[in-house]
């Protein structure tokens, strides 16, 4: 796709795109943006999608499969500026659809957390918390916001919403208030954290009408997730 196609597309989603070479940023307007950017944005094709893969590799046990599907099915890598700020998209084809999938990540240098999840932030699995704080804060899906890491601006603890399945659920099995979604399949499905009394935490699968699933492995479902979001 071209430039002119990726802003009517990002027309469609956000407000004010602009999309940027490294060329058109200032030196005070490359400090706004994590250093593995600049080093991504330099490079161009195939050696700009590798550059990014390797900023991922730390998740590479925990995320095999997306990755594994980047590696082949990235077709583009730009930087965009819109009312969230400076972001990175990705763009990802799929064997099955002509079509270009966008996903977006956004700046960690801009990112802004509620003060319930800064407090509960170092509770989070660490490389979670670093692939956040150094390189992508959240990386999703930028047409529906979802299948994939939701930005930190988007957290929510459960009990901040209204939920109807409670009415079918005669005891929550989990605390609301101490279970934070971080990842949304866009369909009514939340990938969870609770924080337990002892500073532990235990994955789990919240749905807005269907009984919740618990005691998962965070990264299996995400990794699951993310891979279905392409295909």
């Amino acid at each position: 796709m071209s430039e002119d196609n990726l802003l009517s597309y990002l027309n469609d989603y956000v407000s004010e795109p602009k999309v940027l070479s490294l060329s058109q940023l200032t030196l005070d307007e490359q400090k706004l943006i994590p250093q593995s950017w600049l080093s991504i944005l330099a490079l161009e094709g195939k050696e700009r999608f590798n550059k990014a893969l390797s900023y991922w590799q730390p998740l590479s046990s925990e995320m095999s499969e997306v990755l594994f599907y980047l590696h082949t099915n990235i077709v583009s890598i730009d930087l965009v500026h819109h009312q969230y700020g400076y972001c990175l998209v990705y763009g990802v084809i799929s064997e099955d659809d002509p079509d270009i999938t966008y996903y977006e990540a956004r700046n960690p240098k801009t990112m802004q957390m509620s003060p319930a999840v800064a407090d509960s932030w170092s509770l989070l699995p660490e490389k979670m918390c670093q692939f956040y704080e150094q390189f992508h804060n959240g990386w999703y899906c930028l047409a529906s916001g979802s299948m994939g890491l939701s930005p930190v601006e988007d957290f929510f603890f459960l009990a901040d919403e209204e939920w109807g399945i409670l009415d079918d659920i005669d005891m929550p099995p989990v605390d609301l208030s101490k279970t934070l979604a971080v990842y949304t399949n866009g369909a009514g499905g939340y990938l969870c954290f609770e924080f337990k009394d002892n500073n532990d935490i235990a994955a789990l699968l919240w749905w807005s009408s269907d009984a919740p699933m618990l005691d998962l492995n965070f990264w299996d479902v995400a990794d699951e997730w993310t891979l279905m979001g392409f295909e």
